[in-house]
């Protein structure tokens, strides 16, 4: 005859709480790895493209862009991560200041001689230092249309990125001035209206 079996010890609150983190753990490793092949498998994401910014050939962009207070560049149109639409564009170069988020990217206008609808590129490094990634899908831009479009644009780029980048200061300061000067009039109006009681 077997002995009757002793019920399983309650798990205490610090086991509970241990197997809750590794399971959140587990999860959020696992849409974190499908975040990152998602964005991978993306037209232009980190499985498909190539670095060719240390091609001799390309020395030259490199030396002149080195100048820029940029750490990313985009040019040329591209399908959106979950390919529903297009984004990206042959008429401009976003440009995204050192030490901004992606959001802050300023527009370059490239003007219609200087476009190129058969180039796509994405240019990052890590700061005004370090040299420019320029990475391409080589299946969808050819090596030669890639260097001439670098070439053209590099010396419009050093010129016209300053002068949008102060226009979108500009901008933002009147937006700002704008701002203060409707609170400043909101503010007024209930201070009037609340004084014009008699006592």
């Amino acid at each position: 005859m077997r002995p009757p079996s002793t019920p399983p010890e309650p798990l205490s609150q610090v086991k509970k709480l241990t197997i809750a983190l590794a399971a959140v753990g587990g999860l959020a490793l696992v849409a974190g790895g499908a975040v990152a092949v998602a964005s991978g498998t993306a037209p232009m994401g980190w499985m498909w493209t190539t670095d060719v910014g240390q091609l001799p050939e390309l020395a030259a962009v490199q030396a002149q862009l080195s100048a820029l207070d940029a750490c990313e560049m985009e040019y040329g149109s591209r399908k959106s991560p979950n390919r529903a639409r297009w984004t990206g564009s042959k008429s401009r170069v976003k440009v995204v200041p050192c030490g901004t988020s992606y959001s802050v990217g300023i527009s370059v206008p490239v003007p219609p001689e200087l476009q190129a609808s058969d180039v796509t590129f994405d240019m990052r490094r890590g700061s005004v230092k370090a040299p420019w990634k320029i990475l391409v899908e080589k299946k969808q831009t050819s090596f030669p249309a890639l260097k001439q479009s670098l070439e053209q644009l590099a010396p419009h780029l050093l010129t016209q990125y300053p002068i949008e980048r102060q226009r979108d200061a500009d901008r933002d300061a009147q937006w700002a001035r704008e701002r203060q000067a409707r609170k400043d009039a909101e503010r007024a109006l209930k201070e009037d209206a609340e004084s014009s009681y008699p006592e």
